[in-house]
């Protein structure tokens, strides 16, 4: 079950009064740019690519809760003229991601850990995976490209990826980082879940000048080496 489904408060507590919390710290003290990391979660189930016009339809209370927050930074950029751009991150994954509960982040730690991966329904889902690096730049830009306030913007690849291809992407890079015989199981499906999901990323490349440049296979490269120790590498052979 998905965290903000088991726990919708949280979420509400988290995103919508903790935005407005930043939002009214920023108005005060004359912050120049606040960048929100929105999700394509409020659009909810649809027949992507999620752009920035579609109305929104959340599937899960995580959803809502980001839209609040979007609606917060439209509000206090017509009203308060603090100078507000939403970002809609896709399925973030990288070095430094080791602490996230998204897939891919997920699946190295339980193959790490010698544990089997478990792909929830039938693994025909999809998603957009953003790379850490790719995302960093995007943001960089969003607070500081002028003309851009009271913005929205979806970060992504615009590219559909299905968890098996997912899944057969990063088993042989897991291999190559010496982690053999990864387990791959299918469970039920997650309560909350949306079936596809991915972005137009084209006002982001018209207004921001940025599109995503590291794709899946060398961004599963990275982020394996970062999130497996050294120890548990394969080393060259010598002589």
């Amino acid at each position: 079950m998905a965290p903000s489904v088991e726990d919708p408060r949280h979420d509400c507590e988290t995103n919508v009064i903790g935005t407005l919390n930043m939002l009214e710290a920023a108005r005060h003290q004359d912050v120049s740019r606040f960048v929100l990391a929105s999700s394509g979660a409020p659009i909810g189930e649809c027949e992507p690519p999620i752009h920035e016009e579609m109305a929104p339809h959340p599937k899960s209370p995580y959803g809502p809760s980001k839209l609040a927050g979007e609606g917060y930074c439209s509000a206090y950029y017509g009203s308060f003229d603090v100078e507000t751009v939403a970002l809609r991150f896709g399925n973030v994954y990288g070095p430094l991601s080791s602490h996230k509960s998204s897939v891919v982040a997920k699946f190295i730690r339980r193959a790490r850990d010698g544990k089997v991966l478990e792909i929830y329904g039938d693994g025909h889902q999809t998603r957009d995976y953003i790379f850490t690096e790719d995302l960093v730049r995007a943001i960089r830009l969003a607070a500081t490209t002028p003309g851009v306030g009271g913005e929205l913007f979806q970060i992504a690849t615009n590219s559909e990826t299905s968890v098996n291809e997912l899944v057969d992407a990063l088993v042989p890079v897991l291999q190559e980082a010496g982690i053999q015989d990864v387990e791959v199981t299918n469970t039920e499906p997650r309560v909350g879940d949306v079936r596809r999901n991915y972005s137009d990323t084209s006002k982001a490349k018209s207004m921001l000048g940025w599109e995503a440049q590291v794709d899946l296979t060398e961004g599963l490269r990275r982020t394996v080496a970062d999130l497996v120790p050294s120890a548990e590498l394969e080393s060259p052979e010598i002589g």
